[in-house]
């Protein structure tokens, strides 16, 4: 490539109507077994009208026959690579990507990666942060098991990132993650032309700043910095732009493993992306997107090419009018009820409970947002061999155990309060919930709690 290779990502990507893309969508996987069991349905209406909303756990039979080999099972074909999710009721889950879907991923991503170099004129080089770093390669049969950035970004952006790139992408497979470390710590340094950082979490990007100090006199022409900037991540943002008062801030849209809902528009407003079909869980309905209304909250059901149909993904979104181009804008404003997620580690209370279950008498997980980690409330003291035990069992979830290997969070920590659970009656009670509705949970997101049970204990 010669002259400044961010300039050839300026392609345009057609855009259809969610409705169209979503009837191509039900014509390609007519034949598949999951759409079979309810009618094949063709139109937008005959799709809502037949098809249920659901969960990982109602997917879950036909991901398992997939991994047996099953073709044509939740899409056409077999799958293209794998990718780990945290899940909603366990430990690691895998969510299989069809070559649609991936290309999909890759409609809504290049876009914004050619608006985000020609917004700010990016001519230097990035660093990306895409796939998690340090992580074995794995395989199911000949199918991969997580995608490298260029997989991702698909031939000709990897290509242009490979050019561009701050840190080698050798660095990034890597598997010893102090070693990772210190050889991504060397290249950033190194890398006075840096002008584009995007990752997922502040959090990740705050911990490789402690390493680099002098970050702005390092990266003089840095531009702009990419990364979660809604709900439990704002707080960290504003960490970011003290170290890097020269840089933008770009939120980045609310991305998942199962699905691309917005990216960030030329004016930096998260909107709606056209590759999927998105619909709006307020009580007991699912809306369209013409049927939302200004500055309401609703749960994010999505339908992929990668079989994921009418999922529910446990995001939260208010919906913040349309853009100049009549995109809507969604506002990520976090999970739902009983979840939390301080860096990406998307810990539900249903899989907490299960990694508590082992453990005698109340004891409940509450996020530190001061020290991002978590703190074991209980009402019988445990020994080091036991809360070493509730960590590993936390650590099936693969984002939790990604977000500890990396330092995001801090090891588990055990608070003991004798009457812990009369405590978190006491106060459900004062906040409004009638008395017998109060229920022991396993985990609470809160940030009040922490601070509250710290004054009791003293």
């Amino acid at each position: 490539m010669t002259g400044n290779p961010w300039k050839s990502l300026n392609i345009q990507v057609s855009e259809p109507s969610q409705t169209d893309w979503l009837h191509a969508t039900l014509k390609r996987n007519a034949n598949t077994a999951y759409l079979r069991k309810f009618g094949s349905p063709r139109t937008i209406q005959e799709y809502r009208n037949q098809v249920p909303p659901g969960s990982f756990d109602e997917l879950a039979p036909y991901m398992n026959r997939i991994l047996t080999g099953e073709r044509d099972v939740l899409f056409e074909g077999n799958p293209v690579a794998y990718e780990h999710t945290g899940g909603s009721s366990g430990g690691a889950k895998l969510i299989p990507y069809s070559r649609e879907g991936l290309l999909d991923f890759q409609r809504c991503i290049v876009p914004w990666l050619a608006r985000i170099a020609n917004t700010y004129n990016i001519s230097g080089r990035a660093y990306f942060s895409i796939s998690p770093v340090a992580r074995e390669p794995q395989s199911l049969g000949e199918i991969p098991i997580g995608l490298s950035d260029v997989d991702y970004l698909g031939e000709h952006a990897g290509s242009v990132l490979a050019l561009q790139t701050a840190v080698p992408f050798s660095v990034g497979s890597l598997k010893d993650i102090t070693t990772w470390r210190e050889e991504t710590i060397k290249h950033l340094r190194a890398a006075t032309d840096l002008e584009l950082i995007s990752v997922w979490s502040p959090t990740f990007l705050l911990r490789i700043l402690e390493d680099i100090p002098d970050a702005q006199h390092c990266w003089p022409r840095l531009k702009v910095v990419s990364c979660w900037a809604s709900g439990p991540a704002r707080r960290y943002v504003d960490q970011i732009q003290k170290k890097l008062p020269h840089a933008t801030i770009q939120p980045k849209g609310l991305l998942s493993t199962e699905a691309v809902v917005t990216v960030p528009d030329n004016s930096d407003k998260p909107v709606m992306v056209q590759h999927g079909f998105v619909e709006f869980a307020q009580d007991h309905d699912l809306l369209l997107e013409e049927e939302l209304k200004h500055n309401s909250e609703y749960g994010v059901v999505v339908t992929t090419a990668s079989g994921l149909y009418r999922y529910r993904t446990g995001d939260r979104v208010r919906f913040e009018g349309r853009n100049q181009c009549g995109q809507p804008i969604l506002e990520f404003v976090g999970r739902d009820s009983l979840t939390c997620d301080l860096v990406g580690e998307k810990l539900t209370e249903t899989f907490v409970s299960k990694c508590l279950e082992p453990l005698p008498e109340f004891a409940m997980l509450v996020p530190n947002f001061s020290n991002p980690g978590y703190v074991l409330i209980c009402e019988q003291k445990f020994t080091s061999d036991q809360l070493c035990k509730i960590e590993k069992a936390l650590c099936t979830n693969p984002q939790y155990a990604y977000a500890r290997k990396l330092g995001q969070l801090t090891p588990l920590r055990m608070l003991h309060i004798c009457h812990a659970y009369s405590v978190v009656e006491r106060t459900m009670v004062d906040r409004g919930t009638r008395l017998g509705d109060v229920k022991p949970v396993a985990l609470r997101s809160e940030e009040f709690w922490l601070p509250m049970f710290k004054e009791v204990s003293q």
